[in-house]
């Protein structure tokens, strides 16, 4: 089933199942697309919907000319784990403000340690996995929208785009009053992953806006949903960022925000 993917055409693997070996798919083409250390990949994806569904696409893969041979033991170890520990121990520092997204991150390095500690090539993997830790790019802008009663009001939108190591970045739009950049990168940085295992080209990410649906009236939605369009537009393409619904972004508010994108592209 994996090996029918192009992504995993020349792959060898005597230990590993088959969510590590999607994983260890993903920190290489990370580690190419921002170190170049492989051979490049390319990926391209054409007649993406909005809501982020492949069907009608046309997927197209190059496949890599080298041969990536994995030979995982669990019985051989190094010092590739305490390596990451102290990486890790930075990053806390730096992000001590976002404990979700340190959790996030942790709870994934953990289930990495069998690349970590491979003998040969546990630090390329530790590397890729520091590289994948930082964003590619955070957006964010204000959303001003004016009330049933005349009223203006501001919000924040942002969108995280994660990683485009395997294709665009795909993630849903969430509308929700708990909502800022802490939350997104933690819910981006799950959607990685998330991707990664479903063997198709999709990078990760995740946007939305402290605004609350609820409450708000159909007019007073619309409006809000076309303003944080407005803004959002010019990052959004079939192929570099597709996305989707998700808390407080159901049909509707798609229908306002694909509306809006339609006119803002022509």
């Amino acid at each position: 089933m994996l090996n029918a993917h192009p992504l995993f055409h020349n792959i060898t693997c005597t230990y590993m199942d088959g969510r590590l070996l999607l994983l260890t798919i993903l920190l290489i083409m990370t580690m190419n697309s921002h170190i170049n250390l492989i051979t490049p990949r390319t990926c391209t994806v054409s007649a993406l919907r909005f809501d982020g569904s492949t069907a009608g696409a046309n997927i197209k893969h190059t496949q890599p000319s080298k041969t990536a041979v994995l030979n995982l033991s669990p019985n051989k170890k190094n010092d590739e784990t305490s390596k990451i520990s102290s990486s890790l121990q930075e990053f806390k520092k730096k992000y001590s403000h976002q404990p979700l997204f340190i959790q996030a991150v942790e709870e994934m390095a953990s289930s990495l340690n069998p690349l970590f500690q491979h003998p040969t090539k546990g630090s390329y993997y530790k590397k890729a996995f520091l590289v994948l830790l930082e964003p590619e790019r955070i957006i964010s802008f204000r959303v001003p929208w004016v009330d049933d009663n005349g009223k203006l009001h501001i919000n924040k939108g942002y969108r995280v785009e994660f990683s485009s190591a395997l294709g665009p970045f795909k993630g849903g739009l969430r509308f929700h009053p708990s909502v800022d950049e802490s939350v997104l990168k933690f819910l981006a940085f799950e959607q990685i992953f998330k991707n990664a295992l479903t063997g198709l080209p999709l990078g990760g990410g995740k946007g939305g806006s402290d605004f609350d649906p609820k409450g708000k009236s159909n007019n007073e939605i619309m409006r809000f949903c076309e303003s944080f369009m407005i803004e959002l537009y010019r990052y959004l393409h079939p192929s570099t960022d597709v996305p989707a619904g998700d808390i407080g972004v159901g049909g509707g508010e798609l229908g306002f925000l694909y509306g809006q994108y339609k006119v803002r592209v022509r």
